[in-house]
């Protein structure tokens, strides 16, 4: 077997989707994986040294953010709309017969696409065509969501949604971002579903005392990117309301990523610590923190993405071995896998009083704090080291057990 990956992100080391994808392949046998990427021009990924010999070929990404203006002449949703179809028409098919020349060149047998925006989901059956070889897809987000998202006219998002149906009923299998998605995919199109979430090594895993760190202080971690900007602002408007305290305590937000989002958090309740290696960024909740915050959202329009998705910092969070406070909506995938275990607390509303309710609760019952604590650990151990994750991606591959 030889597997090429089309992607739009490499393994690597300063973006998530990339973390993830250097994970998994590390688990194809050394020789068996050539990467085609077709990445944004913004991008500064940090490769992995040791997947430096994988074959790859980088070209450019076409835009995908609607455009409503060009060189600051307004061209409304027509001229936006032709610009969509214009890369459809003519960017597609040359990435299309770049990928499959160098398809060729590396002699692969099959294909692994990771379908994330509208270009990928262009590309990856044609891809297979050209090349007549069987393709796995894989899927992080909802279609629907990131069309939307990214202001994509009704036509093209009409063309995308039905080649996306087209992808998935061609494709051998089907690696899914979370275990709801992957029944979803499995029972809408027949196509074998395996639910591949980010995990980490065993070894990272954290057993701290399940029990609040220290007298008079009340730590909230958050780590990696801010989609749920709503939850966000209503968590820091809780804790303004309360002058930053909960049930006596003193509260402080340890951010860890690229930025913080915008809001009136007062500096001295705001310690903002970047972004860190997967193992220090661990050892810093864990040892620096008594509560993990996710933040999941509540909009309507959102609620594919809620349902299906499940964000990659839950198991980090549970590597640290402290409770997650989860404030997104109670049908949300990961809300039912964290009451499933018993590893987090679903905050009940989106509004302020029922954040500030679970932060509360956690704060003030010790019985109840160590339960999730205790918890988080063993999910972790369950579902979410390499080990684990090896398996899934192997059957993913097409590797025999």
């Amino acid at each position: 077997m030889k597997t090429l990956l089309l992607t739009d992100i490499p393994p690597s080391s300063n973006l998530t989707a990339g973390i993830v994808t250097a994970q998994m392949c590390r688990f194809v046998p050394p020789g068996e994986l050539a990467i085609f990427c077709v990445q944004n021009f913004f991008l500064k990924p940090k490769l992995y040294d040791d997947l430096a010999a994988v074959p790859m070929r980088v070209v450019w990404k076409p835009g995908e953010q609607s455009r409503r203006r060009i060189a600051r002449i307004p061209i409304g949703r027509p001229g936006a709309a032709a610009i969509e179809t214009g890369k459809r028409m003519l960017r597609i098919p040359k990435l299309i017969a770049e990928a499959v020349q160098f398809g060729r060149e590396q002699g692969v047998t099959s294909i692994w696409a990771i379908l994330q925006g509208q270009t990928m989901v262009r590309m990856a059956r044609k891809v297979a065509q050209g090349l007549d070889v069987p393709f796995r897809v894989q899927i992080w987000d909802p279609l629907s969501w990131w069309l939307r998202a990214h202001g994509v006219d009704p036509v093209n998002r009409m063309l995308d949604e039905g080649l996306f149906d087209k992808t998935m009923r061609d494709a051998v299998s089907c690696a899914a971002a979370s275990w709801p998605m992957a029944r979803y995919y499995t029972e809408r199109y027949g196509t074998p579903g395996e639910a591949i979430i980010a995990s980490l090594d065993a070894s990272l895993a954290r057993r701290p005392p399940p029990r609040l760190r220290m007298a008079g202080q009340l730590s909230i971690g958050m780590a990696g990117q801010f989609y749920a900007s709503e939850e966000w602002t209503n968590l820091v408007r809780a804790l303004n309301y309360a002058k930053w305290q909960v049930a006596g305590r003193n509260v402080v937000l340890r951010v860890m990523g690229h930025d913080v989002p915008q809001s009136d958090v007062p500096k001295d309740h705001l310690n903002f610590l970047g972004w860190q290696p997967q193992d220090k960024l661990v050892a810093l909740l864990s040892e620096r923190c008594d509560l993990m915050y996710c933040p999941y959202p509540y909009a309507p329009n959102m609620a594919s993405v809620a349902k299906m998705s499940f964000p990659s910092k839950i198991p980090t969070y549970l590597a640290a071995g402290r409770p997650i406070v989860f404030h997104g909506p109670a049908y949300a995938g990961p809300a039912s896998y964290l009451q499933e275990r018993n590893a987090g607390y679903v905050a009940r509303g989106l509004d302020p009083d029922a954040i500030y309710d679970a932060l509360l609760n956690l704060a003030e019952d010790a019985e109840l704090y160590e339960r999730l604590a205790t918890g988080a650990q063993a999910a972790f151990m369950a579902d979410f080291t390499l080990d684990r994750m090896r398996v899934g991606v192997r059957r993913f591959l097409g590797y025999p057990d």
